[in-house]
């Protein structure tokens, strides 16, 4: 017995069901240079939106219409997250794409009391998963599939021609070709194909439409590649000969980085760390990891942190074969669409470029944001014991010297020309002022360094833009 769960509208239940119910919606998807609807919810069928129909006749019915690009991740996310709910009915579930889940239940139907039972608690399941479901249970699973495509609820328990023979073509797998063309030959239903000789069939419209009717009424069998949860990721690239330049093994980084996107998008599932071994046969082996600040899943975004990673500790031996593997996989996870707030996508763009400036730069080599009351040093409210302390504990990041000057004193160009060459440029810092001037006072733009005079003394002094002023700022003790 089969048991199939048939989600209507895919593309569209993939999306937040707020978005939804509160506006006609509809889901688009490009194909070549005209994008057609392939899902709408109630409120868009209305107001006379079509499936097949082009995006620009339906924006030209309603200035109301929210139109979405169609997401597959989104779709697959909710495939796989429905196939791990459905999974304590049976461990033999497939995923579908564009339909939803076959689960062969023979085994099941004791242990959950029979079929009635057993569909009740996959209506039960799909609506904790927040998702409307058709489920039918059936002796074939294509004749299940088919069924759940007419039918809300339907339990089938031994003859399933009958049930077939009503049904639309509409309801099939067949293209849309095939169909407008058994249709001219006033063929409409699956009785009336099954009355025609197969072999008659099979000649004129190929085999691969007799050998679905076969499989649907139970003549020939059936076998469905089963889904697996997500367990990890490894993959190895041997090298013919030592590899001895980076552009010799890149190639090799790039070719896993790619089965690791494919892997993970078969299963809608993202990383935020990976890990690289570069062996030289036995005698040397370099390891390093990359963490992301979220889940990813695109090669191109991990091959970004590798090159800042790679440019700053590069590899020091020859390569004979390198490893990826990846043990921490989590589902995706999408947030529900909102059409005004973006919050969400710049926290992400931001983090995901502290990531990498941290790859390239080093831990140590970001800070913070601090907020004061006014972002000036001779403003903030900093005491000297705290600067002491940052002082003798060698937090070279928040170095602040013990004495400032308040106001800054403006240098003169013999002070200058003393100290230009001994500007230390490790420690740069950027403060731009302009936000919590309540008077309207112009913005500052400074840029600070640590320089030493001829006898020795640290001083704290920033150029002001755009008028390449100097001043000292403050001298460490």
């Amino acid at each position: 017995m089969w048991l199939a769960l048939y989600i209507p509208a895919l593309p569209l239940q993939a999306f937040s069901h707020t978005l939804i119910e509160s506006a006609p919606v509809a889901i688009f998807e490009r194909e070549g240079r005209r994008p057609r609807i392939v899902a709408r919810n109630q409120k868009a069928a209305r107001l006379g939106i079509s499936l097949q129909s082009s995006l620009a006749e339906a924006t030209a019915l309603t200035d109301a219409l929210i139109t979405l690009p169609r997401e597959p991740l989104r779709e697959t996310a909710l495939l796989t997250r429905l196939a791990e709910a459905t999974s304590r009915l049976t461990p033999n579930v497939h995923i579908s794409e564009s339909f939803g889940l076959l689960l062969d239940v023979s085994a099941s139907l004791t242990l959950f009391g029979g079929t009635h039972a057993l569909q009740q608690q996959a209506q039960a399941i799909s609506h904790t998963q927040h998702t409307r479901t058709h489920v039918v249970l059936a002796p074939t699973a294509l004749g299940a599939r088919w069924l759940a495509r007419a039918h809300r609820q339907l339990v089938v328990d031994s003859n399933i021609a009958p049930w077939l023979d009503d049904l639309g073509l509409d309801t099939t797998d067949f293209s849309t070709e095939l169909i407008d063309e058994l249709h001219a030959l006033n063929l409409h239903s699956l009785a009336a194909l099954q009355k025609l000789p197969a072999s008659e069939l099979s000649r004129r419209y190929g085999t691969a439409m007799t050998l679905a009717l076969s499989r649907a009424y139970g003549q020939t069998t059936e076998t469905l590649p089963f889904w697996q949860p997500v367990v990890r990721f490894a993959e190895t690239v041997e090298f013919l000969d030592l590899a001895r330049e980076q552009d010799h093994w890149m190639p090799g980084v790039e070719a896993l980085l790619l089965q690791l996107q494919a892997f993970l998008i078969c299963r809608a599932a993202t990383s935020a760390a990976i890990s690289f071994r570069f062996h030289e046969g036995s005698l040397k082996l370099t390891e390093f990891s990359l963490q992301a600040a979220h889940g990813m899943h695109l090669a191109s975004d991990w091959l970004r942190l590798f090159n800042a990673r790679i440019e700053r500790l590069p590899i020091p031996h020859e390569i004979s074969s390198l490893s990826l593997t990846c043990e921490s996989i989590e589902p995706m996870q999408f947030a529900d669409v909102d059409l005004f707030d973006k919050s969400r996508q710049r926290d992400r763009e931001w983090s995901a470029l502290t990531t990498l400036l941290k790859l390239r730069l080093g831990d140590g080599a970001l800070r913070q944001p601090r907020g004061n009351a006014n972002a000036l040093p001779e403003s903030a409210n900093t005491s000297l014991k705290s600067m002491a302390n940052n002082l003798q504990a060698g937090d070279n990041a928040d170095i602040r010297p013990a004495w400032l000057v308040d106001p800054p004193r403006r240098l003169t160009e013999r002070e200058v020309n003393a100290f230009t060459q001994s500007i230390h440029l490790q420690q740069p810092e950027r403060i731009a002022e302009h936000w919590s001037h309540p008077d309207g006072s112009p913005s500052t733009q400074r840029d600070y360094y640590i320089a030493r005079t001829p006898d020795h003394r640290a001083l704290w002094v920033y150029c002001e833009r755009p008028r390449n002023d100097w001043f000292l700022q403050g001298v460490f003790a």
